[in-house]
């Protein structure tokens, strides 16, 4: 009696009916369904020293009693008891991201359809298992989502139930998470003419240095970012305003080169590094005493939490950089230099506003996560800037959005944005929260279960949108920690009172449509 439905990216939609005692509805269209959801794929990651072949190999599991774990998002939760046993695979990642969520959904699958046939008093409402692919590629499959082929589009305009079962960590409930967009601020700037034999009006050669900083945490531009760890490019920006600010008042000026740093958008910028020209070798002296103040003001905003930040002047070597104009060592023009400088440090970075839905869930942030030097169009050359935003509100995101475009173009810069994908705004008031709750209470003894939201993407927030019309998420999943990386693994003892969430919240759903009947 089940049905499938796929569309052109290759997303799935399985069809259950309800159970034969659910209801006393003749037809099943007109009892509201619920949308279990997950992605099937996984991050494929192995050890240097492992041969394994992800397309025809299969996963090798293994158990593993209590050991020290490794630090997941940089904290550390070396909490496990001497019973517990995980699961884990041999040298590759272990793919319960998200493939514990899809085995619930086909466990399901089964179940219900058993009980259909049989005298069993389980009773479930209709199911649309959804499963969605390139999840981890950049949510490719719920941004292509085509609700109308997979059959998801909003019943009489009922509120639409939504079950994701891809968080890992057992016993707390995700009501809410980030929507992003990316921003690339393209800068034209000017390089000095260079200077000919017989022509004296042009400065002569220059003396070049790195000034590098590096040692900082870094970490993920979602669920870091509330912490306030440094960002290099910024702290390279202040340095180098520092350096052309007081050598303003010397015959030959210390001119700016190029500054490049960060190479990812999630990611918070943990190295940059900025090449300077110099007069003569002796004003390499000066270069370093104010470069030296701006380090003792970093570290004493920073130092505390950032306690490997360092900041130097170093020989230049062209092969140290990598940047399509790195090979050039003419210095930019100072008006393009200080607008370049100034440019970086208008722009926003940060946590920019927390929710008022949830306490210290950061709702709205921006991440300047790379500059780069590269050939302009119009000009010599041109600096490329991106900017990660992130936001659970969508109207809140694209103010962040509409800020970055007006800074750029005050500071004669273009802007490419890309489409963002939308946030998932906590609801504290959500009935499948209420449900979900109540019930992990009980199983709990009494404690109450954790809410929280994540300043980071889930495919709720993209699904949400495709999906159209009122819907109600909720999102949980079992124990798994280092995800992404050979270390990943899985909490066996959660993994049974996760499946029976999936199963109770369905019993008390068809309980409450039952009663409505």
């Amino acid at each position: 009696r089940c049905s499938y439905r796929s569309d052109a990216v290759g997303n799935l939609a399985v069809f259950v009916p309800s159970c034969n005692k659910f209801n006393n509805k003749s037809n099943d269209d007109d009892v509201k369904p619920v949308i279990l959801q997950g992605h099937v794929d996984m991050v494929t990651e192995r050890n240097s020293n492992t041969e394994h072949d992800f397309l025809t190999d299969p996963i090798r599991f293994r158990t593993v009693p209590k050991t020290k774990s490794k630090k997941n998002n940089d904290d550390d939760q070396d909490s496990r008891r001497d019973d517990e046993l995980w699961i884990k695979a041999t040298g590759t990642t272990l793919g319960a991201d998200n493939g514990i969520g899809v085995a619930a959904a086909l466990a399901l699958l089964e179940e219900a359809t058993a009980t259909s046939t049989t005298t069993d008093t389980v009773e479930f409402p209709p199911l649309i298992l959804l499963f969605t692919v390139d999840e981890e590629t950049g949510l490719t499959g719920a941004q292509q989502l085509d609700a109308v082929a997979l059959g998801l589009t909003s019943r009489n305009e009922t509120t639409t139930r939504l079950l994701n079962l891809d968080t890992e960590e057992w016993g707390e409930l995700y009501v809410g998470c980030a929507g992003g967009g990316e921003s690339i601020l393209t800068l034209p700037l000017s390089r000095q003419a260079q200077q000919r034999p017989d022509d004296t009006t042009v400065p002569p050669p220059h003396v070049l240095v790195r000034l590098v900083v590096r040692g900082l945490l870094g970490g993920h531009s979602g669920v870091n970012i509330h912490e306030g760890r440094a960002n290099a490019i910024l702290l390279c920006a202040a340095a180098v305003r520092a350096v052309l600010a007081a050598t303003t008042t010397i015959d030959d000026k210390v001119r700016l080169v190029s500054l490049q740093g960060g190479d990812k958008h999630n990611a918070i910028p943990r190295e940059a590094t900025a090449v300077l020209a110099l007069a003569t070798k002796q004003d390499r002296n000066k270069v370093e005493d104010i470069v030296q103040q701006s380090l003792a003001a970093a570290r004493a905003e920073y130092g505390l939490l950032e306690t490997n930040l360092d900041m130097s002047v170093e020989d230049y070597h062209n092969s140290d950089d990598d940047d399509d104009d790195a090979t050039t060592t003419t210095p930019l023009e100072h008006d393009s230099a200080t607008r370049l400088v100034a440019l970086l440090l208008s722009l926003p970075h940060g946590p920019l506003k927390y929710s008022h839905a949830m306490k210290d869930l950061v709702e709205t942030s921006n991440n300047v996560a790379s500059i780069a030097m590269i050939s302009g169009q119009e000009s010599d050359v041109a600096a490329s800037i991106m900017c990660s935003s992130r936001s659970s509100v969508d109207s809140a995101l694209e103010a962040v959005r509409h800020r970055l475009a007006a800074t750029a173009t005050l500071a004669g810069a273009t802007v490419h944005q890309t489409e963002a994908y939308p946030g998932w705004n906590p609801n504290p008031q959500s009935p499948l929260l209420g449900i979900a709750k109540d019930i992990l209470k009980r199983q709990n003894n009494g404690r109450e279960p954790g809410v929280k939201a994540i300043h980071a993407g889930l495919e709720c927030g993209l699904l949400m949108k495709k999906l159209g019309g009122p819907v109600d998420a909720l999102s949980f999943g079992p124990t798994i920690t280092g995800a992404h990386s050979p270390d990943e693994s899985i909490l066996t003892d959660t993994v049974p009172p996760f499946y029976q969430l999936v199963k109770d919240i369905l019993v008390e759903l068809a309980k409450r449509e039952k009663e409505d009947a």
